[in-house]
């Protein structure tokens, strides 16, 4: 089948090119409908993809209709072309579909669909076109990185047409697709033991099935930004270590020598074991970790963790500071020249430190779960974090552990000697990094948030006495619960 495309001539004006163009989407439109019957190779003066992202740039410029349409086009075609090739692959057991209308109808009653798109406005989009080809008690997961709230809110909306959803939190990387990822689940109607089993075989396995049941729409990708949340804090922490122990001349052999003898302590972690990885890894024996630009980007579920626990009113100031850590890192200025030299760390205090860090970011993470939701178990979520997700380490079975024996982490004596045990190490690493200029954001953040705590009388009652002073926002007296203003003056 051949198909002639019009050609628009170099020395035409810009609006005779908009009219040649104009007619050029028509043209591709009409060709568009017929997809169903032709492939890449019988397009003749459009051969390849190239021409048509050529025909798309200029068309930016000159039509909105050849916009929208060309590079639909494209897609729809390699679609199909890629599409062909799997289904003749794997013919036996799969069939795959570009239309979402034909999809559906060959699937069996009650259906179930899962979604792995962009979060946000292109999961809203899929999940409102699907749902007016499903019917009642069809069900949708959402297997993507929405934020909880989206969650709640696309329930809600499934649930007004009677097809049930499902917000599913998953963490693992290309390593967790590949071996099992670990699998958060919010539900709201109960999930049969088909559905059940079937996502639990897909787990990660870390003696049991790294997944975890929440209920609620959004409880699932929850405790997902949480867990992100904390990667965020114990990737910062990993990188102020690895900043202590360059700023002492060490060389990337040698500290990923460091990073590796954790693994004895009993203290390493998935973030650790591959911080090791990539600082051994040279091209043309050089490390290419002293190539990569110091600039970290985030995709917001750390954000909107902080957002979350100002909401909730529940500090994560480690948390806080690995985001923002990240943010300072794209700003900076002309005052960069600082190089900073230190001289007398420990391994070993730096192997405290580092720990004394992790379990505080941890710890914060865990009370901002339980302020959300006080009936979601800690100890199924630290299960559900065992294996498969980015934050895996030998810390979660230590602290589930005490979780078993207390139903209040932060008043719990042995948490505390946790902290206690590295207590001494973490102030020697913190002076020797003030006094040398290194900046430890998170490591400081979870010193401060742990002294705070263990403070008998912290500062708040000169602010509170300022509020009331400037604004007559009351005080109340120790060992009263009664309101009252004073006369400063």
């Amino acid at each position: 089948m051949a198909h002639t495309l019009r050609k628009v001539d170099k020395d035409f004006t810009f609006d005779e090119q908009r009219v040649e163009i104009n007619e050029l989407a028509v043209d591709v439109y009409n060709l568009k409908h017929n997809l169903d019957d032709i492939t890449l190779n019988d397009i003749e003066d459009v051969v390849a993809r190239a021409a048509l992202k050529k025909v798309y740039m200029g068309a930016k410029k000159a039509s909105k209709i050849s916009v929208e349409v060309i590079p639909e086009m494209i897609a729809e075609l390699e679609s199909k072309d890629k599409l062909n090739e799997i289904n003749e692959e794997f013919s036996d057991n799969f069939e795959g579909f570009t239309d979402l209308d034909e999809l559906v109808k060959n699937l069996s009653v009650p259906r179930t669909i899962l979604l792995m798109v962009p979060s946000g406005e292109a999961t809203r989009e899929v999940i409102e076109k699907i749902s007016n080809s499903l019917e009642e008690n069809d069900l949708v997961i959402d297997g993507g990185n929405s934020y909880y709230f989206d969650s709640e809110d696309n329930g809600e909306y499934l649930s007004d047409k009677s097809i049930d959803f499902i917000g599913m939190g998953v963490s693992g990387g290309e390593e967790g697709a590949r071996k099992g990822p670990a699998i958060m689940v919010g539900y709201k109607t109960e999930i049969s033991n088909e559905l059940k089993n079937t996502l639990s075989s897909i787990a990660a396995k870390a003696g049991k099935d790294c997944i975890g049941f929440y209920k609620g729409y959004g409880s699932g990708h929850f405790v997902k930004m949480v867990h992100n949340g904390i990667e965020y804090a114990e990737m910062q922490l990993i990188a102020e270590i690895y900043q202590l122990l360059k700023s002492s001349n060490k060389t990337n052999e040698e500290i990923a020598n460091f990073f590796d003898g954790l693994n004895d302590e009993n203290r390493s972690s998935y973030l650790i074991e591959i911080t090791s990885q990539i600082l051994r890894k040279k091209e043309d024996e050089v490390s290419v970790i002293d190539k990569i630009k110091p600039v970290a980007s985030n995709k917001g579920t750390g954000k909107l963790t902080v957002e979350t626990s100002l909401n909730l009113k529940v500090p994560v100031p480690s948390i806080y500071a690995a985001y923002d850590a990240r943010v300072q890192s794209n700003n900076k200025n002309e005052w960069a020249t600082n190089t900073p030299n230190l001289e007398g760390l420990s391994e070993e205090d730096l192997s405290d430190c580092l720990y004394f860090g992790r379990v505080a970011s941890m710890i914060q993470g865990l009370e901002l779960i339980k302020k959300y939701d006080s009936e979601i178990n800690l100890g199924d979520v630290l299960n559900n974090w065992s294996g498969g997700c980015i934050i895996r380490s030998n810390l979660l079975s230590e602290l589930n552990d005490i979780n078993k024996t207390t139903k209040n982490l932060l008043g719990d004596k042995n948490l505390n000697s946790l902290f206690q045990n590295n207590l001494s190490s973490t102030k020697k690493v913190l002076s020797k990094a003030t006094v040398a200029e290194v900046a430890t954001p998170v490591l400081s953040a979870s010193f401060n948030w742990y002294i705070n705590l263990t403070t008998l009388n912290n500062p708040s009652n000169l602010i509170q006495a300022q509020r009331d002073y400037f604004g007559r926002h009351t005080v109340q007296f120790i060992n009263s619960n009664e309101d009252v203003n004073i006369d400063w003056n």
